[in-house]
Formats: structure tokens, C-alpha cells, sequence
């Protein structure tokens, strides 16, 4: 007889525990690999402009094409213009982006002007459209951890809504 409660008292204990790892592994089996987000360069702004040193204000547009929320942690980035590099950074997020949805990120990034400043009045006074390209991670909340997702957008925009941030 005593042995007969001795295995009731363990499948008590053990049954539930099992139960729940079980569970566990469906939720996460539910949850499938993230497509990286949608990134797109809308402006950017002057911030400090010095010799040794540049800051923009860079205004990103971050579309989230997953079927579900999208909890953005934090975002590091280079944007590119006409195929030179023009800025870099990254930025801690707390942004909860959902499921088809778009949010407007103003970021602060340091900028290669100097590698770009010869050829960028040129580009601003003859050209439609300048070609960008935008370039990173958005490190994404998985439960506590934080997951990196590269992505990489291109696009092109209009000279003016670059320098003066107002978007495309």
C-alpha cells in the first residue's frame, strides 16, 4: 500500500511539471522567426555641425511587416546617400511597433560629412532624387532576450526633405 502512494505522490509532482515544460515548448514553437523590419530614411536635421564633428537628427520611418508585434529594444544604423556613407549610430528603443503598423523613429547619429561635403552641394542642386540606403540591427525583445535582426532598405529622396528633415 505504501508503494502505491509513493508513485501517486510522484506522478503528482512530476505530471504538472511536465505539463508545463510542454507548454512552454508550444509557445514557443507559436512564435516563429521575425522578418526584419522595414526601415526608411524620411530626413535629417542638423544638429551640431563643426569641424571635427557632425550630429544629425535623423528621422526613420520603421514598418513592422511581421503578423505580429514588433518590440523593438534598441536600433544601430548606417545610412548611406548616392553610395557614400553619411551617418552611423545607434539608439536604445522602447517600442512596441504593431503588426503591419509604422512609427516614425527620431534618431541622433554621427556623421562622415567631411568624406561626403565635396560632392554634396552638387548633389543637392542637380539631382530629383538621391538614392539612400539605410543599414543595421534592430535588436528585438524575445522574452527578456534581446534578439538581433539585420536589416537593409533602400530608396530614394528628394534633396530638400533630406536636409530639411520634412520627410518624403
Amino acid at each position: 500500500m505504501a508503494l502505491c502512494v509513493c508513485l501517486s505522490w510522484r506522478a503528482a509532482v512530476v505530471m504538472p511539471a511536465l505539463l508545463v515544460l510542454q507548454l512552454i515548448a508550444g509557445c514557443a514553437s507559436l512564435t516563429g522567426p521575425w522578418t526584419a523590419p522595414e526601415v526608411a530614411l524620411l530626413g535629417a536635421q542638423p544638429k551640431l555641425l563643426g569641424l571635427d564633428r557632425q550630429s544629425f537628427l535623423v528621422n526613420l520611418g520603421v514598418t513592422n511587416p511581421n503578423d505580429r508585434a514588433l518590440p523593438i529594444k534598441g536600433l544601430s544604423y548606417r545610412v548611406q546617400v548616392e553610395g557614400q556613407d553619411l551617418a552611423e549610430g545607434s539608439s536604445e528603443l522602447a517600442r512596441l511597433i504593431p503588426a503591419g503598423g509604422t512609427e516614425q523613429v527620431e534618431v541622433e547619429v554621427n556623421s562622415n560629412l567631411l568624406g561626403l561635403m565635396p560632392s554634396l552641394p552638387g548633389l543637392l542642386l542637380t539631382k530629383d532624387k538621391l538614392a539612400w540606403t539605410v543599414s543595421g540591427i534592430a535588436y528585438v525583445d524575445a522574452g527578456g532576450v534581446r534578439l538581433p535582426v539585420p536589416y537593409r532598405h533602400s530608396g530614394t529622396i528628394a534633396p530638400a526633405a533630406l536636409v530639411s528633415g520634412a520627410g518624403f
